[in-house]
């Protein structure tokens, strides 16, 4: 079942919807549940933007993996072959926000990330060109397209025998011909980064891999 916010950071925010996807990976099929929230102080503001997709430029998401057949099933320890599913995971998010119409460019940065409980995980920072709705009012737009800005943020972390995701987007500019919507927007990106992180702190990995 899809993973709530931990009470760190989920007064703020509000589920918008789940969705599941499966593919297959060698010798194993990886069912992903995937929640997005949305940030309720600018909840008007992402509606705006967003012009119908279901993922906003300010947004959570939580994803549980289940694995079949299990890692110990075929012999592999989900923290022994970290390395191998963070890059899995980063590709099933990237097609998860790509089919929402949204475009994520190059790797910005990666690393390994520490819990406060002694967690290891792995964190990629990725560029993202957000499509925002040509009928938002002041926006002026050429060609029928325009975008904003963002950043997003995906981790995983092992549990027993499968992994944990998480992250988030984030705007980095707000439209540049709307400035009543920029402001209700609030971009602050140092905000959200710490936001993200309280996330990635406050998950409940075991309670993750038992659900």
């Amino acid at each position: 079942m899809p993973i709530d916010l931990p009470p760190a950071v989920a007064d703020d925010w509000r589920r918008l919807g789940s969705r599941t996807d499966e593919r297959s990976l060698s010798l194993a099929t990886v069912t992903a549940e995937t929640a997005v929230f949305e940030h309720q102080p600018t909840a008007d503001a992402l509606e705006q933007l967003r012009g119908g997709r279901d993922i906003p430029v300010r947004s959570l998401f939580t994803v549980a993996l289940d694995i079949s057949p299990s890692l110990s099933t075929i012999g592999l320890s989900a923290a022994d072959a970290l390395d191998v599913a963070a890059p899995k995971a980063r590709e099933q998010f990237v097609d998860t926000v790509a089919d929402d119409g949204i475009a994520i460019g190059a790797e910005r940065a990666t690393e390994y990330i520490d819990r406060p409980d002694g967690a290891v995980g792995h964190l990629s920072v990725l560029d993202v060109a957000y499509p925002i709705d040509a009928a938002v009012d002041g926006v002026t737009v050429d060609d029928g397209t325009a975008t904003i800005d963002a950043e997003a943020h995906v981790a995983v972390w092992p549990t027993a025998d499968t992994y944990m995701l998480a992250g988030g987007l984030l705007p980095l500019e707000g439209p540049a011909d709307a400035a009543l919507l920029a402001a209700a927007l609030d971009v602050d990106p140092a905000r959200d980064r710490e936001t993200i992180v309280d996330l990635f702190r406050g998950l409940e990995l075991e309670d993750a891999a038992d659900g």
